[in-house]
């Protein structure tokens, strides 16, 4: 809902304000060129008849009648941006999923970003000719003016796209929103199962969908989508990343698109990492204070005589396992564990001292990070997440198994664990973030690469 709220207030009326850009810019060009005598003015009243989005034909034309072909389809284009203008709604719920497509279409009809006699689409290369052709001339005002509506017309074209994209985005994740809250309830799904095969749940789920959807398309793709970020080992973390895409942010949203390395997104992911450590060094301390508060408790004269005599003699200790309840913050289903609490304390220790060196940019932990390409220091920083995000979770479990088994008469010695794991959730949120903002970054430029752009 917010993030609806944002296209609606802030992105697309800056959608509408590109159409208008474009058609002006177009109308421009077109006025040039008649003028001049180098294309002819269009013999057809698009205005009249405009019901709905019609593309310009990309039909190939001979040389000789390239003028008039150019001329008709480059005023029809401006007047389905003119028609765009005037009698389109431009909020979520008019522009559709077919609508966006027909847009899209209709943003392709003169590549302006790829704007070149070498383009391999029909209209760009017959308009980009014709232009070449004022260029030969001896008017630079003509050319000037031209020039700068070329201009304008592929920023606008790499504006639009970039939104039409992010609006496909969101109507893919409201559609998966009405399957989470209308079809979900209505389907038995087996979790066990879906690690080895979900063809039986997609079946479950497409059963309770024909009753509950009727009439809507089923897309397969989004519904396995909905079983990963709902049932998978990284749910916490894919859904996690996925609120971090929708979130509005209308300074991040105003911003061009930018071809650039995207490294520096991922290291300050590394970097808030190296923020756990004073965290992970106190909450090591509380552990280990509050079990041997519960182990003198537990031990009587005799166990405390052969724990002195197995220190004396180098005996090894006795395992100190635990059995606790980890509960999932998401779905707040609760998992027996066991844990072996030096071994635990030991690895928020090492973790420590590890993220210490993520934190300076001088050490040689960082600078090895930073010589790493992006698909490895993007696998590090999923990993350590996930890694971190468990510890968070048998953290809690063993603040509640300390406070449930220790006596009334120790219960005041029992240093509570909530505060660290609250810090570090807090900075676990912002590392997820650095990640998520990465995996939408690089999915837009593959996007738009997709689309044929390549100088944003």
């Amino acid at each position: 809902m917010e993030r609806q709220r944002v296209f609606d207030s802030y992105l697309l009326p800056k959608l509408l304000e590109e159409y208008k850009i474009s058609q002006s810019a177009a109308k421009t060009i077109r006025t040039v060129l008649v003028k001049k005598g180098i294309v002819r003015d269009d013999p057809y009243n698009y205005d009249s008849k405009i019901s709905e989005i019609q593309i310009p034909p990309e039909e190939q034309f001979t040389e000789t009648e390239k003028p008039q072909v150019i001329g008709g389809r480059l005023a029809q284009y401006e007047a389905m941006l003119d028609y765009l203008s005037n009698y389109y709604t431009f909020n979520c719920d008019f522009l559709t999923t077919e609508k966006i497509s027909k847009l899209v279409a209709l943003n392709r009809s003169f590549t302006w970003e790829a704007f070149s006699t070498t383009s391999t689409r029909v209209n760009t290369k017959g308009l980009a000719d014709l232009v070449s052709t004022l260029r030969t001339g001896n008017d630079p005002l003509s050319i000037s003016i031209v020039n700068d509506a070329l201009s304008q017309l592929n920023k606008s074209a790499t504006a639009i796209t970039k939104t039409l994209k992010t609006l496909t985005d969101f109507h893919k994740e409201r559609y998966k929103a009405a399957v989470r809250k209308l079809v979900m309830p209505g389907a038995i799904i087996n979790p066990a199962t879906l690690t080895t095969n979900t063809r039986e749940a997609v079946a479950e789920i497409k059963r309770s969908f024909a009753v509950n959807m009727k009439g809507q398309p089923f897309y397969n793709e989004l519904i396995e989508e909905i079983l990963k970020e709902d049932f998978s080992p990284d749910h916490a973390v894919l859904q996690e990343e996925l609120l971090a895409r929708l979130s509005a942010n209308q300074a991040a949203a105003s911003k061009n698109a930018k071809q650039e390395t995207l490294k520096p997104v991922l290291l300050d992911g590394i970097r808030i990492l190296g923020a756990f450590s004073p965290q992970l060094d106190e909450l090591a301390i509380k552990i280990s204070e509050n079990n041997h508060t519960l182990l003198s408790a537990e031990h009587g004269f005799w166990e405390k005589l052969a724990a002195l005599f197995r220190k004396a003699f180098n005996i090894p200790e006795k395992p100190q396992s635990v059995q606790i309840t980890t509960v999932d913050p998401v779905t707040q289903t609760g998992k027996r564990e066991t844990i072996d609490i030096p071994s635990f304390v030991d690895d928020i220790k090492h973790r420590s001292r590890l993220y210490t060196g993520f934190a300076l940019k001088t050490s040689p932990a960082y600078q090895k990070i930073e010589a790493m390409e992006e698909p490895e220091i993007l696998d590090l920083l999923t990993r350590h997440i996930a890694e971190l995000n468990m510890l968070l979770k048998q953290g809690a479990g063993l603040d509640n198994y300390f406070k449930q088994t220790v006596s009334q008469m120790d219960r005041d010695r029992i240093r509570g664990l909530r505060v660290e794991i609250s810090g570090l959730r807090n900075n676990l949120v912002k590392a997820n973030q650095c990640r998520a903002e990465y995996a939408s970054q690089l999915e837009e430029q593959q996007q738009l690469k997709k689309l044929g752009i390549t100088n944003v």
